[in-house]
């Protein structure tokens, strides 16, 4: 189990991680890549969870159509697996709290709700809740990307835009929510979505001036832009929080810096629970053990620059409160990328 902490008062045995601006922790980059999908389908039993991937559709039910496999082609552009969950034909608010419950414990990284307006609002808010609870409460580091839902939180992705595609084909920007999940479930720790290109798109809708697309990244929006040539590109990989303050930064608006510190928080569980709790003994030397095995491991995200200026005496370990509890302290400074470019040019 894991989960953030403001006292030493967890029941459960697992690892309990605090991330602020300079204090995380973490322990070998994971796998991503998997996206979890709300749809409704023409076909099949509603609350079926079917997983695709590009190379194996054999989990859909029969007749499935092209129109029920739309949106989980776009997702895996840049996915390597789809968790379709199955809402029926018309769904309700019901249906999107048997998703949630279905969905607690499974394993994804990103959850899209390609739907929008009026009608979709308070299950959107729903999501939006369920999202924060399983970060928060489970220690679960996962995102949700949502159209035009203002969240001011690192963990939603506010899609503004639609896109025209090469065939004339229009997607709304709750449609885009499934390639904007792929784009972000399958980025590495590493990488930045920023200047990513939507395959497939020649336009946006609506387009924008570049007045309105600082206004929009102002507001948490996440947004494409369109070059000369139709090259549909993401502007900034940006979610939409927006009130900065000493634990948050304004770092923690980039959906880069998101991914390692989530990676970090998952990775850190995984290894605690694996080969640390009940294992180790909780006094000097256990505590040497844990502590040589999360520097073994910010060494390897600096080796792959997610993280920079990384150094031993970084990371310090006590006993907690508790006999069987340890305090880790961890100072870390995850890599951004190059997104702007200020250039000064002398002529003479």
């Amino acid at each position: 189990m894991s989960g953030t902490w403001d006292t030493q008062n967890k029941v459960l045995p697992g690892a309990y991680l605090n991330f602020k601006t300079n204090v995380p922790l973490s322990i070998t980059p994971g796998d991503r890549g998997i996206v979890a999908l709300l749809q409704e389908m023409s076909v099949g039993t509603l609350g079926q969870i079917y997983t695709i991937t590009s190379v194996d559709e054999s989990a859909y039910p029969a007749s499935v159509t092209a129109a029920d496999k739309l949106l989980v082609n776009e997702a895996l552009k840049n996915a390597k697996a789809v968790m379709v969950y199955n809402l029926g034909t018309a769904h309700v608010a019901a249906a999107i709290t048997a998703a949630l419950v279905a969905l607690k414990t499974k394993i994804f990284n990103t959850i899209a709700y390609p739907y929008d307006g009026t009608t979709y609002a308070t299950m959107k808010t729903a999501i939006v809740t369920w999202v924060k609870a399983m970060r928060d409460d489970e220690g679960i580091k996962i995102q949700a990307v949502l159209a035009n839902q203002v969240g001011d939180a690192e963990c939603i992705i506010n899609v503004a835009q639609g896109v025209t595609m090469a065939d004339a084909s229009t997607m709304t920007a709750a449609q885009c929510t499934a390639w904007v999940a792929g784009a972000t479930a399958g980025a590495g720790i590493n990488q930045s979505n920023t200047g990513k290109a939507y395959s497939g798109a020649i336009d946006v809708s609506p387009r924008m001036t570049r007045s309105e697309m600082e206004a929009a990244i102002a507001a948490g929006k996440f947004i494409f832009k369109v070059d000369s040539a139709q090259n549909v590109t993401v502007v900034y990989d940006i979610n939409c929080l927006t009130t900065t303050s000493t634990t948050k930064s304004a770092v923690f608006k980039k959906n880069r810096v998101i991914r390692t510190l989530d990676g970090i928080s998952n990775d850190i569980t995984n290894i605690f629970e694996g080969s640390f709790i009940g294992k180790t003994n909780n006094n000097v030397d256990g505590r040497a053990l844990l502590r040589g095995t999360l520097i073994d491991y910010f060494k390897v995200l600096q080796s792959m620059a997610a993280i920079e200026n990384f150094a031993a005496d970084d990371v310090t370990i006590n006993s907690g409160m508790a006999s069987d509890a340890v305090v880790i302290d961890c100072y870390i400074q995850p890599v951004d990328s190059i997104e702007k470019i200020y250039i000064t040019v002398n002529l003479s």
